[in-house]
């Protein structure tokens, strides 16, 4: 694995639960070669519109739609330093007996110029956890959620519910050479004396950091690293995820 190693890497906005556009202080030639500790660029969000319809089929499904819509501000990332970026979704949610299965369909994109500082306008940079790394700026998203609300707990007296779910998706990237990220999760949420809330599952992925990243060489933004991105290192990884949730 190239140096510098991922626990010293920096973050200029990054330090959040949530993905976001973000900047960050690296930049990538050509061929994916990262210089580190290079200055700050990139983009950060503005001005965003979310709208969301759904309409009841009665006893059939719930069917609706949602756009998203904002600005991209840049900084240090040339000559024309804005682009917008959208999101278009299909959803459907279907009940039958103790079974809930949502399906959607998405297509987002980041609008930037060709010329930026990590090489392409087909990545973007996006961070969380105090860690930034470029993704596809165009993709497809089939997903799919299946939920079982069945289990009858009544007989244990500390677990008021369990809900098993197995989920599945995939970004499908616009450029030929980038590898499919996809995510596929198997688990449980139990509610357990009224006021603790636990998630439980194994997750497994060919393209996302968060589950693995055994093999990783975070010196290209192309060819090393498994992630929403290029996926350069296409290989599969495993995760145990407990969440643990106290109300009171």
């Amino acid at each position: 694995m190239s140096d510098p190693q991922l626990i010293q890497y920096g973050s200029l906005a990054s330090s959040r639960y949530s993905y976001d556009i973000v900047r960050w202080e690296e930049k990538a030639d050509a061929k994916g070669t990262v210089e580190w500790g290079a200055g700050e660029n990139g983009f950060d969000e503005r001005h965003q519109l979310n709208l969301r319809a759904i309409y009841a089929l009665e006893n059939i499904a719930d069917v609706g739609v949602s756009l998203q819509y904002g600005l991209l501000a840049g900084t240090n990332v040339g000559q024309d330093d804005s682009g917008n970026h959208y999101a278009l979704s299909a959803h459907i949610k279907n009940e039958f007996a103790d079974f809930t299965l949502y399906s959607q369909f998405s297509y987002y994109a980041h609008n930037i110029a060709d010329e930026t500082p990590w090489g392409t306008g087909d990545l973007i940079p996006m961070g969380a956890y105090d860690f930034a790394w470029p993704i596809a700026s165009t993709g497809l998203i089939p997903a799919l959620s299946l939920r079982y609300g069945g289990i009858d707990t009544s007989s244990i007296s500390w677990v008021d519910s369990v809900t098993p779910y197995a989920e599945w998706s995939t970004i499908l990237k616009t450029v030929d050479d980038y590898n499919a990220s996809t995510l596929v999760t198997l688990g449980a949420s139990w509610t357990i004396l009224g006021a603790l809330y636990v998630y439980s599952d194994l997750a497994l992925s060919d393209g996302n950091f968060f589950v693995g990243n055994t093999g990783d060489d975070y010196g290209n933004i192309l060819t090393g690293v498994n992630h929403v991105g290029a996926n350069g290192n296409n290989v599969w990884h495993w995760r145990l995820n407990f969440n643990f949730g106290y109300y009171f």
